[in-house]
Protein backbone atom coordinates (compact mmCIF):
# COMPACT_ATOMS: atom_id res chain seq x y z
CA UNK A 1 0.00 0.00 0.00
CA UNK A 2 1.43 3.52 -0.85
CA UNK A 3 0.94 6.09 0.95
CA UNK A 4 0.49 9.82 -0.55
CA UNK A 5 1.92 13.37 1.22
CA UNK A 6 0.16 16.40 -0.19
CA UNK A 7 1.86 19.61 0.75
CA UNK A 8 -0.85 22.21 1.93
CA UNK A 9 0.12 25.88 3.13
CA UNK A 10 -1.44 26.67 6.12
CA UNK A 11 -2.88 30.61 5.41
CA UNK A 12 -3.83 30.69 9.37
CA UNK A 13 0.13 30.36 10.31
CA UNK A 14 1.00 32.71 7.58
CA UNK A 15 -1.63 35.32 8.95
CA UNK A 16 -0.56 35.03 12.13
CA UNK A 17 3.06 35.67 11.12
CA UNK A 18 2.02 38.47 9.40
CA UNK A 19 0.26 40.31 12.24
CA UNK A 20 3.02 39.06 14.92
CA UNK A 21 5.71 41.01 12.27
CA UNK A 22 3.31 44.07 11.63
CA UNK A 23 3.39 44.38 15.72
CA UNK A 24 6.99 43.91 15.76
CA UNK A 25 7.89 46.76 13.37
CA UNK A 26 5.17 49.04 14.68
CA UNK A 27 6.95 48.62 18.35
CA UNK A 28 10.21 49.08 17.22
CA UNK A 29 9.06 52.44 15.33
CA UNK A 30 7.56 53.64 18.03
CA UNK A 31 10.48 53.20 20.29
CA UNK A 32 12.73 54.28 17.64
CA UNK A 33 10.71 57.66 16.98
CA UNK A 34 10.72 58.22 20.45
CA UNK A 35 14.11 57.79 21.10
CA UNK A 36 14.68 60.36 17.84
CA UNK A 37 12.17 62.95 19.39
CA UNK A 38 14.05 62.09 22.70
CA UNK A 39 17.81 62.92 21.33
CA UNK A 40 16.21 66.08 19.60
CA UNK A 41 14.93 67.26 22.33
CA UNK A 42 18.22 67.43 24.86
CA UNK A 43 19.90 68.99 21.72
CA UNK A 44 17.83 71.32 21.58
CA UNK A 45 17.83 72.26 25.16
CA UNK A 46 21.15 71.88 25.76
CA UNK A 47 22.06 74.62 23.00
CA UNK A 48 19.42 77.03 24.33
CA UNK A 49 21.26 76.27 27.93
CA UNK A 50 24.84 76.75 26.77
CA UNK A 51 23.84 80.31 24.96
CA UNK A 52 21.70 81.52 28.09
CA UNK A 53 25.16 80.24 30.14
CA UNK A 54 27.63 81.96 27.89
CA UNK A 55 25.94 84.84 27.85
CA UNK A 56 25.89 85.20 32.01
CA UNK A 57 29.39 84.41 32.10
CA UNK A 58 29.93 87.23 29.67
CA UNK A 59 27.88 89.86 31.10
CA UNK A 60 29.77 88.85 34.77
CA UNK A 61 32.89 89.68 33.17
CA UNK A 62 31.48 92.71 32.00
CA UNK A 63 29.94 94.33 35.28
CA UNK A 64 32.82 92.69 36.95
CA UNK A 65 35.19 95.16 35.34
CA UNK A 66 33.13 97.78 35.65
CA UNK A 67 32.99 97.42 39.88
CA UNK A 68 36.74 96.90 39.97
CA UNK A 69 37.31 100.19 38.14
CA UNK A 70 34.98 101.97 39.86
CA UNK A 71 35.55 104.04 43.19
CA UNK A 72 32.04 104.33 45.20
CA UNK A 73 28.77 102.21 44.49
CA UNK A 74 25.40 103.37 45.28
CA UNK A 75 23.01 100.23 45.32
CA UNK A 76 18.99 100.48 45.22
CA UNK A 77 16.53 98.29 43.61
CA UNK A 78 14.32 98.37 40.56
CA UNK A 79 11.13 95.73 40.02
CA UNK A 80 12.81 93.53 42.10
CA UNK A 81 16.49 93.43 41.02
CA UNK A 82 19.62 95.19 42.23
CA UNK A 83 20.20 98.41 40.51
CA UNK A 84 24.08 100.00 40.68
CA UNK A 85 25.59 103.12 40.33
CA UNK A 86 28.85 103.29 39.34
CA UNK A 87 31.16 106.61 39.86
CA UNK A 88 34.62 106.12 38.15
CA UNK A 89 37.13 108.71 37.96
CA UNK A 90 39.89 109.13 35.23
CA UNK A 91 44.09 110.03 35.62
CA UNK A 92 42.48 113.82 35.73
CA UNK A 93 40.04 113.31 38.52
CA UNK A 94 37.02 113.68 36.00
CA UNK A 95 33.68 111.93 37.13
CA UNK A 96 31.58 109.23 35.34
CA UNK A 97 29.10 107.58 36.56
CA UNK A 98 27.20 104.34 34.68
CA UNK A 99 24.11 102.44 35.88
CA UNK A 100 23.91 98.70 35.80
CA UNK A 101 20.03 97.25 36.41
CA UNK A 102 18.46 94.12 35.38
CA UNK A 103 15.49 93.52 33.73
CA UNK A 104 13.04 90.02 33.33
CA UNK A 105 13.00 89.83 29.20
CA UNK A 106 15.82 92.10 28.46
CA UNK A 107 18.68 90.85 30.83
CA UNK A 108 21.15 93.27 31.91
CA UNK A 109 21.48 96.36 30.90
CA UNK A 110 24.34 99.27 31.04
CA UNK A 111 23.12 102.78 30.94
CA UNK A 112 19.71 100.94 29.12
CA UNK A 113 21.62 99.24 26.52
CA UNK A 114 22.85 95.74 25.77
CA UNK A 115 26.41 95.00 27.38
CA UNK A 116 29.39 95.02 25.12
CA UNK A 117 28.63 98.00 23.62
CA UNK A 118 25.26 97.03 22.65
CA UNK A 119 26.12 93.64 20.67
CA UNK A 120 25.19 91.09 23.59
CA UNK A 121 21.70 90.83 22.90
CA UNK A 122 19.77 88.73 25.96
CA UNK A 123 19.06 85.56 24.44
CA UNK A 124 15.36 85.51 24.70
CA UNK A 125 14.85 85.12 20.74
CA UNK A 126 16.60 82.27 18.64
CA UNK A 127 16.81 78.80 17.74
CA UNK A 128 14.86 76.46 19.81
CA UNK A 129 12.65 79.13 21.38
CA UNK A 130 10.26 80.73 18.90
CA UNK A 131 6.55 79.89 19.62
CA UNK A 132 6.84 79.60 23.30
CA UNK A 133 9.12 76.47 23.14
CA UNK A 134 11.48 77.83 25.43
CA UNK A 135 11.03 81.46 27.63
CA UNK A 136 14.06 82.42 28.78
CA UNK A 137 13.93 84.95 32.30
CA UNK A 138 16.53 87.18 33.93
CA UNK A 139 15.35 85.96 37.40
CA UNK A 140 17.63 87.67 39.99
CA UNK A 141 20.28 90.04 40.01
CA UNK A 142 22.30 90.46 43.56
CA UNK A 143 24.96 92.34 44.52
CA UNK A 144 25.87 92.97 48.42
CA UNK A 145 29.21 94.05 49.75
CA UNK A 146 30.98 91.23 52.14
CA UNK A 147 30.54 90.82 55.38
CA UNK A 148 33.27 90.31 57.78
CA UNK A 149 33.15 90.80 61.42
CA UNK A 150 36.97 90.75 61.94
CA UNK A 151 38.25 94.41 62.02
CA UNK A 152 41.37 93.71 60.32
CA UNK A 153 39.68 92.61 57.21
CA UNK A 154 36.74 95.46 57.26
CA UNK A 155 38.74 98.05 54.79
CA UNK A 156 38.57 94.68 52.30
CA UNK A 157 35.29 93.29 52.76
CA UNK A 158 34.02 97.24 52.39
CA UNK A 159 35.93 97.13 48.81
CA UNK A 160 34.22 93.38 47.89
CA UNK A 161 31.13 93.01 46.42
CA UNK A 162 29.46 89.15 45.67
CA UNK A 163 27.65 89.52 42.73
CA UNK A 164 24.71 86.70 41.38
CA UNK A 165 22.38 85.66 38.38
CA UNK A 166 20.20 83.51 38.12
CA UNK A 167 18.56 82.78 34.58
CA UNK A 168 15.53 80.62 34.14
CA UNK A 169 14.62 78.63 31.32
CA UNK A 170 10.93 77.33 30.70
CA UNK A 171 10.59 74.43 28.43
CA UNK A 172 7.40 73.56 27.08
CA UNK A 173 7.28 69.87 26.97
CA UNK A 174 3.87 68.27 25.75
CA UNK A 175 1.83 66.19 27.31
CA UNK A 176 4.22 67.28 30.51
CA UNK A 177 4.49 69.92 33.36
CA UNK A 178 6.75 72.63 31.72
CA UNK A 179 10.89 71.75 32.35
CA UNK A 180 12.01 75.02 34.32
CA UNK A 181 15.72 75.39 34.69
CA UNK A 182 18.52 77.33 36.55
CA UNK A 183 21.07 78.68 35.46
CA UNK A 184 23.42 80.66 38.24
CA UNK A 185 26.75 82.60 37.34
CA UNK A 186 28.38 83.62 41.19
CA UNK A 187 31.39 86.01 41.45
CA UNK A 188 33.21 88.58 43.97
CA UNK A 189 34.78 91.55 42.47
CA UNK A 190 37.36 93.94 44.11
CA UNK A 191 37.59 97.21 44.06
CA UNK A 192 41.29 98.31 44.83
CA UNK A 193 40.30 102.05 44.11
CA UNK A 194 38.14 101.86 46.85
CA UNK A 195 40.35 100.02 48.90
CA UNK A 196 43.04 102.60 48.34
CA UNK A 197 40.41 105.23 49.02
CA UNK A 198 39.54 103.96 52.63
CA UNK A 199 43.20 103.24 53.69
CA UNK A 200 43.60 107.16 52.69
CA UNK A 201 40.92 108.03 54.96
CA UNK A 202 42.41 105.99 57.69
CA UNK A 203 45.97 107.06 57.38
CA UNK A 204 44.15 110.75 57.82
CA UNK A 205 42.36 109.80 60.83
CA UNK A 206 45.33 108.06 62.28
CA UNK A 207 47.64 111.79 61.73
CA UNK A 208 44.91 113.96 62.94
Amino acid sequence: MKFSWVKRSSSGLTLIELVTSITVIGIMVVGLSMGVRAILFHYQNDSVLLEVRQYGQAVMREIMHEISTSRFIERDFANGYARLRLYQYDKLGNESNIVISGHALDGIQFDGRNPVGGTLGFPRKGRFRDNGQRIVRLETFKADQRMEERPELQRYAEATWNLELIFSVETDVSDQNPMDTKIRVRRSVFMPNKYISLFEVTKQGMES
